[in-house]
């Protein structure tokens, strides 16, 4: 983690609670608190669990067209055969990677246990850990796109009587961004299936005059061919729809741990905020949000993106913040817990984890200048 990385998430984070925690009445806000029921936020934790288990048995589906090396059978039929994932990680096992990954989230920057799940299951089963990372990115793709599609459900479901939300704009406005940021990335998912090689080619052209600009560069041909390399699911329709299905599943349930956490408070909250669509637009903003690059376990960015989702509602600041400090602290503490049990069971030891980084990054290197060589011997 870089000086330049730190500085810029504290940025981002102060910025944040600052913006959230000025002038709140703290007396109010711990009374919110000693009301929350244990039993109902237990529960949307406990669905939070349920999220990361879906989201594991579509890593699943993902995983399956791989051809797992040094196994028999027939390479990348996923029918749970010796040559698929299956035929090697059953799901629980996944399971454990995953939540080892998110573990990881809450210390490493830019989502960096992303990378510890890619070498855990490089290490298991001896495939690529760029091969794997570009799977991890298809998955956020998907993830990115249920989470518009819910938004713009939400934005156009929602009661006019938002329509002069505290945040300053009308959610029509929003749901045209919606709209045509889904179009935009369902097209530019499929032209870049199409064109990958010709886009990296185009990149790898381009003039880099200065070294910096060179080093862009090169990372950007990386990226697309690190990406290029998940696409294969594209290559049937099975896996591709099953991940869609599913990643809206994994959403859905996000939305009633939502619900959970929301009806543990004895404040009511307003019915627009806790029914469906506000469900929906709730989980749409925050986790969409969370793409802003922050400190480690979003420190700060989390508060933000509740207490601003909240205001479209015109909910009370003091119950707003009380609501995003127990809901985010809630979260994190129950990943700490899961994914310290999935660490130790697998044997781990944080000596090993510290390269992982370091390591995936020159693979990745590698994997590149591989690349550059056949493109230069094709010429």
């Amino acid at each position: 983690m870089t000086i330049r990385k730190i500085a810029l998430g504290l940025i981002i984070s102060g910025v944040c609670l600052y913006f959230v925690l000025r002038g709140v009445d703290w007396g109010q806000v711990w009374r919110h608190l000693s009301e929350v029921d244990p039993a109902l936020f237990l529960l949307s934790m406990l669905l939070m669990l349920a999220a990361y288990f879906l989201m594991t048995w579509r890593w699943q589906r993902l995983l399956d067209p791989l051809d797992i090396p040094g196994s028999s059978g027939s390479p990348g039929v996923a029918q749970g055969g010796s040559g698929s994932i299956r035929g090697h990680e059953n799901l629980f096992s996944l399971y454990g990677k995953m939540m080892t990954g998110y573990f990881f989230n809450a210390f490493f920057p830019a989502r960096g246990g992303d990378l510890v799940r890619a070498y855990l299951l490089g290490r298991k089963t001896g495939l690529r850990k760029t091969t794997i990372l570009a799977t991890i990115v298809i998955e956020k793709a998907f993830d990115g796109m249920a989470l518009l599609v819910m938004l713009l459900v939400s934005l156009v479901l929602l009661p006019s009587a938002t329509e002069t939300s505290a945040v300053g704009f009308a959610p029509d406005l929003l749901a045209w961004v919606a709209g045509l940021g889904l179009i935009a990335a369902f097209t530019g998912m499929l032209f870049f299936y199409k064109f990958s090689d010709r886009i990296a080619g185009w990149v790898g052209r381009l003039p880099a005059p200065l070294p910096i600009l060179e080093r862009i560069r090169r990372l950007a041909v990386r990226l697309i061919e690190t990406f290029a390399g998940g696409m294969h699911v594209f290559k049937s329709p099975r896996p591709l729809m099953s991940a869609a299905l599913i990643s809206m599943l994994v959403w859905v349930v996000v939305a009633l741990m939502f619900a959970a956490a929301l009806q543990s408070f004895q404040t009511p909250f307003p019915p627009e905020m806790v029914g469906p669509v506000g469900l929906l637009f709730m989980t749409a903003i925050v986790n969409l949000g969370l793409l802003v690059p922050a400190l480690p376990g979003n420190l700060g960015t989390y508060e933000a993106l509740c207490v601003g989702a909240m205001a479209f509602f015109k909910v009370d600041k003091e119950l707003a913040v009380a609501f995003a400090l127990i809901f985010h602290v809630g979260q994190l503490v129950t990943t700490l817990i899961v994914g310290l049990v999935a660490f130790w069971a697998q044997n781990l030891s944080l000596s090993e984890m510290r390269p992982v980084e370091k390591a995936a990054e020159e693979e990745a290197e590698r994997l590149l200048e591989q690349i550059e060589r056949e493109a230069e011997a094709s010429t």
